[in-house]
C-alpha cells in the first residue's frame, strides 16, 4: 500500500483498487490545498471529534455522499453536521474493497489540564499499518509492524512516543501530530535509531509505500 501524508494526522491510503482517507483534518491544517483534493476516497476513517482530525467546516466537503466510520461519539458529531456515518465497534473487523479495517478502541492522550480527551479510536490496516489517532498507549498485547505515530501533543512526548512505538514492536514509524505541538521528526528519527526503528519523515504530500 501507498501511504501518503498531509498535516496533521490525515493519511491517504491506496492500494491497486481502494483508496481510503484517515482524518482529513483542519482547514487550519491543509492550507494550500483544496477540499476537492481530498475527495473520492472509497472510504473515510475518522479517529476523534478534535477538528484538526474532523473539521465541522469542511468535513461535509471532503466526504461527500462516501462512507465514513467512526467510534460513537464521531459518529454522534458527524449526525450533528447532517452527515451520516456507520459506528465502529472496538476489534470488530469490517472491509473497504481490498483493505480489511479494525477500529481498535484507545484512549485519548491527556489534555494540557489533565483531563481526558474524547473517545479515540485508532484504525489497524491489513494487520500491517496501524493509526492510533491521539492514542499513546498500547492497547492489550497488540503489535503492528507499521506505525503513524503521533509524536507531539497536549501531553506527548517524543519519548512516551519512542515507548509506545517500542511497546507496539513496531519496524517502521511514519510521524504525524507534530504541526501543532511542535515536534522534530528528524530528532526523533535519530532518537529512534538505535532501537532499529526505521522512522520515515514525510513532507505534507509525500509519499512511502509498505
Amino acid at each position: 500500500m501507498k501511504i501518503r501524508k498531509y498535516p496533521q494526522s490525515h493519511l491517504v491510503i491506496t492500494g491497486s483498487s481502494t483508496k481510503i482517507i484517515i482524518d482529513p483534518g483542519s482547514i487550519t491544517f491543509t492550507a494550500g490545498y483544496k477540499s476537492e483534493e481530498f475527495q473520492g476516497a472509497d472510504a473515510y476513517l475518522i479517529t476523534h471529534q478534535h477538528s484538526d482530525h474532523m473539521d465541522p467546516e469542511n468535513i461535509k466537503n471532503i466526504i461527500n455522499d462516501k462512507l465514513v466510520y467512526g467510534n460513537s461519539d464521531v459518529v454522534s458529531k458527524l449526525k450533528s453536521l447532517g452527515v451520516e456515518a456507520e459506528e465502529t465497534h472496538d476489534k470488530e473487523k469490517f472491509q473497504v474493497g481490498e483493505f480489511e479495517i479494525t477500529p481498535i478502541d484507545l484512549p485519548h492522550c491527556k489534555m494540557q489540564d489533565g483531563s481526558d480527551g474524547p473517545p479515540n479510536t485508532g484504525f489497524i490496516i491489513n494487520g500491517v499499518l496501524f493509526h492510533p489517532g491521539d492514542g499513546y498507549q498500547r492497547p492489550d498485547d497488540l503489535t503492528v509492524e507499521n506505525l503513524a505515530l503521533p509524536i507531539a501533543g497536549p501531553t506527548i512526548t517524543m519519548d512516551g512516543a519512542l515507548q509506545f512505538a517500542k511497546d507496539l514492536e513496531a519496524k517502521i514509524v511514519i510521524p504525524i501530530h507534530y504541526d501543532y505541538f511542535k515536534a522534530d521528526p528528524n530528532e526523533f528519527k535519530n532518537m529512534a535509531l538505535p532501537f532499529g526503528i526505521e522512522v520515515r519523515p514525510l513532507a505534507p504530500g509525500e509519499e512511502t509505500e509498505i
